[in-house]
């Protein structure tokens, strides 16, 4: 179970179900004082397993149930990704960006890249792009990348996310786990106990 510290949102760039809770986390942040959850990827599909199929029944199932619960609070608008990539790069990111101080900005920008426009975060370009916007030096960015600088920090945090949880999302706290979609009322009653 969860060791004390802050919380921990256990998540995948490619689950829209991780973006639903990110985005009830950041409701629920708004309505008051909460303490803020370390976010930790843990990785749907690790190459060389094959990617997610956008027309099999695991997306299909995954994808009307975040359609029916974006729906169901303010309308969020969802673009289903024409392509479901392995998220590793993005992660990698992230990790680079908290590096430099912009890490929460970092990992709501690759979920909006995902979700809100449908772009392909697996593709390093558009990484590099994302990393530009947030005034990260792209050239320092794909650098990082190209050269796997945290891929291991991330496979570690993945797997070992993967054996305490098992599957995205997860929020986890003082010793207790909040699995699956809750909206912000359930998150900030869970961080709040």
């Amino acid at each position: 179970m969860e060791r004390s510290g802050p919380p921990r949102l256990y998540f995948d760039y490619v689950d829209p179900l991780s973006y639903l809770v990110e985005l009830e986390l950041a409701a629920a942040a708004r309505a008051g004082d909460l303490p803020e959850p370390e976010r930790v990827p843990l990785e749907l599909r690790l190459p060389p397993a094959p990617l997610l199929d956008p027309e099999g029944p695991w997306w299909r199932e995954r994808w009307r149930a975040a359609l029916a619960l974006g729906g169901a609070g303010e309308g969020i608008e969802l673009a289903e990704p024409p392509i479901l990539p392995w998220t590793r790069k993005a992660h990698e990111l992230v990790a680079h960006a908290r590096a430099t101080g912009v890490g929460l900005q970092a990992h709501r920008a690759v979920f909006e890249a995902m979700f809100g426009r449908g772009e392909d975060i697996g593709r390093v370009d558009v990484l590099v792009d994302l990393a530009r916007a947030l005034g990260l030096d792209a050239t320092e960015a794909k650098a990082v990348l190209d050269v796997d600088r945290y891929a291991q920090d991330v496979a570690a945090l993945s797997a070992e996310a993967a054996a305490r949880v098992g599957e995205p999302p997860a929020l986890a706290f003082g010793g207790r786990v909040l699995r699956g979609f809750h909206n912000r009322d359930a998150v900030r009653t869970f961080l709040l106990r």
